[in-house]
């Protein structure tokens, strides 16, 4: 099984692009790694979590705060109710204008995922893209082209599912 990445939105849920997308990676067999929010992840996972049959988990990498009691407890709202498993990191939400360098939990989702798909969003996707790429990770954008104007010029970016579904399998299999 391959751990197939989507990141994207956490406010919009792109519905069009994550459902699809969702059910398709549950049908193939692979494992979902989503921020395990809203958004773009709360739609892929609904999609995932939905599919009968399923072999795969929905993984969810959780922001967190400082608890006094437990030590970090999960951002409000994380995980959304589609997430098998939620993995808590001791990282808050990374800041726009953040370093580059600045640890996060997109490090956790980037460095995890074998295949990435991106949907549109803005400075977390943007840091997000920018560790793939740095981190060489196989990676496709897919959502309108327009949306994706603000991202680095290196990430390919389709409005096809057939595309996006032959570069993953592409990319699992050579792995």
């Amino acid at each position: 099984m391959a751990i197939i990445g989507v990141m994207g939105s956490g406010q919009e849920e792109w519905a069009d692009y994550a459902e699809p997308l969702g059910a398709w990676i549950a049908g193939a067999g692979h494992d979902l790694l989503t921020g395990g929010g809203g958004g773009v992840m709360r739609s892929a996972a609904r999609a995932f979590h939905g599919t009968p049959g399923r072999r795969g988990r929905s993984i969810g990498i959780l922001p967190s705060e400082p608890d006094p009691i437990r030590g970090h407890a999960p951002l409000p709202g994380y995980p959304n109710p589609y997430i098998d498993l939620p993995i808590l990191t001791p990282f808050a939400r990374k800041p726009a204008g953040a370093p580059p360098t600045e640890l996060s939990r997109n490090h956790v989702n980037i460095l995890t995922s074998d295949v990435i798909v991106v949907l549109p969003g803005r400075h977390g996707t943007l840091d997000e893209v920018r560790l793939a790429l740095r981190f060489g990770k196989p990676m496709i954008g897919f959502g309108p082209e327009l949306d994706f104007q603000a991202m680095p010029a290196e990430l390919r970016t389709t409005g096809d599912f057939g595309t996006v579904t032959a570069f993953i399998a592409d990319a699992v299999s050579h792995r």
